[in-house]
């Protein structure tokens, strides 16, 4: 059975319901852009408990971040559980329609790793793809160590502006404010160690996922809608979703108050 939508509606929020002619084609978009995950980014699977705990949470900060609006639209997104034995990204669309959060596929990434100097822990939240910090796309250069740090040449790079974030020194707790990216890793010697807590805090994706959010422009909604201002940033031959969205979501699921959610809308 699936226990989703009672879970979701425990949180109260009023969802804008698009048009079932809409949802209908919304729908058949989803389930292409999943054939096509599978096919050129992973056909990777998690089990159905996990799974739950990432959605009802997905949907939690939705919630929180869209209140003023009083409804959530329809929209795609992405969240980041940076619980260092996931390390997992999920790119999903909200449908309204159906109160439920519909996965497009899984992928491994690389959170902070504060263990390292210089590193910090990658920040929870919602953060928005928005024309105030607009991103860039890498050079493609090397550093001293041969590492090519956003990707190759081209490899597009979010900016979600700078966010505090926990920092240790010596064990003493020393808050810091870090410029939040989600880019690609060095082709060679970084997507070998996505899967783990590797990066200085931000989100390090694979070459492929790279491709696939900027190609169909998932994140892309306030720069859609600026018109031709940024065109120069989005990808030349982008095939943009109908309902993209803006929010990247960072969550831990070593920590979420949503387990008790969980286990109240699996009871049978």
């Amino acid at each position: 059975m699936n226990h989703l939508p009672l879970l979701l509606t425990l949180f109260g929020l009023v969802v804008c319901s698009p048009s079932a002619a809409e949802s209908d084609a919304a729908a058949d978009e989803v389930a292409l852009l999943r054939q096509v995950f599978s096919r050129q980014v992973s056909d990777r699977w998690v089990e159905e408990p996990y799974a739950l705990l990432v959605y009802a949470d997905a949907y939690a900060q939705l919630t929180d971040i869209e209140a003023a609006s009083g409804c959530l639209e329809p929209q795609y997104g992405a969240y980041v559980d940076r619980n260092a034995e996931r390390q997992l990204i999920v790119v999903f669309f909200f449908d309204a329609a159906s109160r439920t959060i519909v996965p497009v596929g899984w992928d491994h990434v690389s959170t902070g790793n504060p263990k390292r100097s210089g590193h910090f822990v990658t920040p929870c939240g919602v953060f928005t793809n928005a024309v105030t910090s607009v991103g860039y796309r890498a050079l493609g250069t090397k550093n001293a160590k041969g590492w090519r740090g956003l990707g190759e040449k081209g490899s597009r790079v979010w900016d979600f502006g700078w966010q505090w974030t926990e920092h240790y020194v010596r064990k003493q707790r020393d808050d810091r404010q870090i410029r939040l990216l989600l880019h690609a890793t060095d082709p060679v010697q970084g997507e070998s160690r996505l899967g783990r807590p590797d990066s200085k805090g931000c989100v390090r994706i694979s070459a492929k996922l790279n491709a696939f959010l900027d190609r169909f422009g998932i994140l892309d909604a306030d720069f859609e809608a600026a018109g031709e201002t940024f065109a120069w940033l989005l990808h030349p031959d982008r095939q943009p979703v109908s309902h993209a969205g803006r929010y990247l979501i960072v969550g831990d699921s070593t920590r979420q108050p949503v387990r008790q959610l969980v286990a109240q809308a699996s009871t049978p």
